[in-house]
């Protein structure tokens, strides 16, 4: 399979040449501290700093209102789980409790720790879903009450507090009556604990899911004294912070990745809405987040209501997208750019392409960033055509590894190397940097001129890549060009590309006009080709991963060449036929 770069930055042995080795977790200061933190937490002592005297008070916050799956629930029932395709048994009692298994992959202990499946019992109409829910959460309260780095996790113990706080009506419906004061007192604990390891090593997403827990434990035991008002207080405060630097102007995610936009404006509905039922009002700065994100996931949705493959995304669920949209409050449409991040969309006729056309995010915002500057994706009314290969949560490692690489965006490859430096402990090292974007209309047509320098520093080769869209969508004209720094000579010559159109498993594609073109049939029937000048074309294999817990093989076209010590520039026309 043609798919992937090598391992590394740079190709051939698999080396950079002249890196060290990376440290390993244990002998850096970092694991020295986060082992040692670790060790503290897992002390009988800390158990008992968390307190014993739960709240007297508890406020039933803002009950859950997102939709279920009652299969799911139904299953549940049956005593098993089903989390990121992969499936356990759930056993409320015995002597084999599910909440730290050994067995059980990492993904799928964490979900069920999350109990983000509440919503599925609740919503299975079954009788005796609320009180296998209780049970469940009794158990876990009997087996958990000491601190494991698995059970704890800090974004797991964020997202349980939240679940169990907006399904307390319906739990407490049907338990027995000392149950309201064993749940207020795990609740209590785990709010102590979240409100400690918060106070610092956050960063992306995760602060937002962070925060919007302790807001939800702050609310509901708001009535019992002052000293929860002033920790809301302070956590409002810190969250419109924080939202002012990780929302960019452009309403995008520090993170660029459509996945996240999804999850974040999500998360701040959320804390309006039980900011809103406590009779409070939700701060200027949410308010705003809110009004940029949701126009932004709107620009990430492509014809068929699923979202874009950038930065580790997956297509998503097109219902739940739609509701968070709905309950956005905005009507805004999607926007043809994003100035800070860099994102262009070209839409016309029933086409749509939607271009990354910016630097991969800073340190700290990169844990899942993807090397695919200046890869595009295409649609035909609603389906798919060009795709980068994406990634859906659950996926083995090694392919969240790949599917990060250059080679699997629809984008140039110079010499099977990464465009951005990924790392052997997956963190970005050297950025495709010097990203410039002119875009210009004309008669209804649009244009978009973009070039990066990832490959500068070691070939000496800047990528330009041009691309043209008609009025009525029918024809995307593009030009990759690969020339020296500022128009001269290439340093490194005779190094190898490859131009690359990652294509949707929909997509039926063979060659055509004596290997000369390619021809795509979409599942509708219509059709679309594909010719280029200036470099071979061919069809390879290709994975494609936007489907949550499925991998579809697929092909790709690819364009390959060398690059001469003058330069190069390959053209190309996806051009859709009549009839």
């Amino acid at each position: 399979m043609t798919l992937v770069a090598s391992d590394t930055r740079r190709g051939g042995d698999g080396l950079v040449a002249g890196a060290r080795p990376p440290r390993s977790a244990d002998s850096s200061p970092a694991g020295n501290s986060r082992r040692l933190g670790r060790w503290l937490l897992a002390q009988p002592l800390y158990s008992l700093t968390l307190g014993y005297r739960a709240p007297r008070s508890f406020f039933a916050v803002a009950p859950d209102s997102w939709p279920g799956d009652a299969t799911e629930g139904r299953r549940l029932l049956a005593g098993e789980y089903i989390a990121h395709g992969i499936v356990g048994e759930v056993l409320p009692t015995g002597d084999d409790p599910p909440w730290q298994r050994p067995d059980a992959n990492p993904l799928w202990l964490a979900a069920l720790n999350s109990f983000g499946w509440l919503r599925d019992l609740r919503d299975s109409g079954e009788t005796g879903a609320a009180q296998l829910a209780v049970r469940l959460i009794d158990d876990w309260s009997d087996r958990e009450w000491r601190w494991s780095p698995q059970t704890w996790r800090r974004d797991v113990t964020a997202a349980r507090l939240v679940s169990w706080i907006r399904h307390y009506d319906w739990l407490a419906a049907a338990a027995d009556q000392g149950f309201s004061g064993r749940f207020v007192a795990s609740l209590a604990r785990q709010r102590v604990h979240l409100r400690r390891i918060a106070q610092s090593g956050l960063s992306g997403h995760e602060t937002v899911a962070v925060m919007k827990a302790l807001v939800f434990a702050d609310l509901a035991f708001v009535h019992d004294g002052k000293t929860f008002d002033k920790s809301l207080e302070h956590t409002l405060a810190r969250l419109s912070r924080f939202l002012k630097r990780y929302v960019l102007h452009d309403g995008v995610v520090a993170e660029r990745a459509p996945h996240l936009q999804v999850e974040v404006l999500r998360d701040l509905i959320d804390i309006k809405a039980a900011l809103i039922s406590a009779e409070r009002q939700a701060p200027a700065e949410l308010v705003a987040a809110i009004d940029r994100l949701a126009p932004m996931l709107r620009f990430f949705r492509h014809g068929d209501g699923g979202l874009s493959l950038f930065n580790g995304s997956w297509e998503g669920d097109r219902t739940l997208i739609d509701l968070i949209l709905a309950r956005s409050g905005s009507n805004q449409g999607a926007p043809g750019l994003a100035l800070m991040s860099g994102f262009q969309r070209l839409a016309a006729g029933t086409s749509l392409v939607i271009v990354d056309a910016g630097s991969p995010p800073g340190r700290g915002m990169d844990a899942m960033a993807h090397a695919g500057t200046l890869s595009f994706e295409m649609s035909a009314a609603h389906e798919r055509l060009v795709v980068n290969c994406g990634i859906y949560p659950g996926a083995p490692r090694e392919w969240r590894h790949f599917m990060r690489f250059t080679a699997a965006h629809s984008t140039a490859v110079i010499d099977d190397t990464n465009s951005t430096e990924i790392n052997e402990l997956g963190t970005m090292e050297y950025r495709a940097g010097n990203v410039v974007i002119d875009r210009a209309e004309e008669q209804g047509a649009q244009w978009l001129d973009m070039s990066h320098d990832g490959y500068r520093s070691l070939y000496g080769i800047v990528h330009r890549r041009r691309l043209w869209l008609s009025p009525d969508g029918g024809d995307l004209r593009g030009e990759d060009m690969f020339a020296g720094p500022e128009g001269g000579p290439v340093t490194h010559p005779d190094r190898r590309f490859i131009v690359r159109f990652h294509l949707h498993p929909g997509v039926q594609a063979t060659m055509a006009q004596s290997g000369q073109a390619v021809l795509m049939r979409l599942p509708s029937g219509r059709g679309w080709r594909l010719r280029a000048t200036g470099a071979g074309i061919g069809l390879a294999e290709s994975i494609y991963l936007g489907e949550e817990g499925r991998q579809r093989r697929t092909e790709q076209i690819v364009l390959v060449g060398r690059v001469p010590g003058e330069g190069l520039t390959v053209k190309w026309a996806l051009t859709r036929m009549e009839g």
